[in-house]
């Protein structure tokens, strides 16, 4: 699959005789990641945010860009220090990427952290470096 990129969008402005055309990311830079992560689960599992089992890859593309226009607010919604109540119904990889960016943000209490490291996989767990082993 290639790699998923935040859409553009173009505004023409057409006042005072003028045409101003102006191009813009979709998405905040802070919501790529949420979106991207959005996107690849939505993808992968055909039926996981929508179903898309009949769909071919560009049909399968637009209807979860649509769905995520419709659950936005709901995924970029800022619990008391963690996800709501409705965004713990996501999947994992989706709840991730919303903790993630909590993280970034600030906005991730104690108890939210813990629930975010047991949603880390073992590749993502930072590896500790192994002191030298002194020889006897």
């Amino acid at each position: 699959m290639k790699e998923i990129k935040n859409p553009l969008v173009a505004n023409i402005d057409r006042s005072n005789g003028n045409i101003e055309i102006s191009i813009a990311k979709k998405y905040k830079e802070s919501e790529e990641a949420t979106y991207k992560s959005f996107m690849s689960v939505c993808a992968m599992d055909d039926k996981a945010l929508v179903d898309t089992s009949k769909m071919d890859k560009e049909g399968t593309m637009a209807a979860c860009g649509m769905q995520y226009d419709k659950m936005r607010a709901m995924i970029n919604e800022v619990g008391k220090g963690g996800l709501t109540e409705k965004q713990k119904k996501l999947p994992p990889a989706l709840q991730k990427a919303i903790l993630k960016k909590m993280k970034e943000d600030g906005k991730l209490s104690e108890e939210a952290e813990a629930a975010y490291s047991k949603l880390l996989s073992r590749d993502d767990i930072p590896k500790k470096k192994d002191s030298p082993k002194k020889d006897a």
